[in-house]
């Protein structure tokens, strides 16, 4: 796991994607996971209010819903990211729980994607930004 950011390639390629969190003003640091099947970005985000994240210091966190594939090598920014030292070390000290709450997710929106008619399926699969990236999964 390792903090990065999102270059604007990214962002123009994946422009058309209105769940991919973007910022015009700054980048979003995200957390980079390496699975089995792929590469991730999740972004570290303020005033998150569900259960699919983890968090850090109150609604602050990385967003899970908010995950993206890193699909090109070209899409992580030689820029280094800067998060608060306090949640950094939270980050560090969590990290096997972090890679292990992730997965779960992961796993969840695998079973939803099979059961796409399912309220609560449509809703996991509706707001977040893997349902861009599926083909990875």
């Amino acid at each position: 796991m390792k903090l990065i950011i999102l270059t604007k390639d990214f962002y123009n390629d994946y422009c058309h994607c209105n769940e991919i969190l973007k910022k015009h003003d700054r980048p979003y640091a995200c957390l980079a996971i390496k699975t089995e099947t792929a590469l991730f970005a999740i972004p570290f985000r303020h005033h998150i209010k569900h259960n699919y994240a983890f968090y850090t210091i109150g609604e602050a966190g990385i967003d899970f819903t908010k995950a993206v594939v890193i699909t090109d090598k070209k899409y992580i920014s030689s820029d280094r990211p800067t998060i608060e030292s306090a949640e950094f070390a939270i980050i560090k000290r969590e990290e096997q729980k972090i890679k292990y709450l992730f997965s779960k997710f992961l796993n969840q929106y695998r079973r939803a994607m099979k059961h796409r008619d399912n309220p609560r399926s449509k809703n996991l699969l509706k707001y977040s930004a893997l349902q861009y990236f599926e083909d990875y999964l």
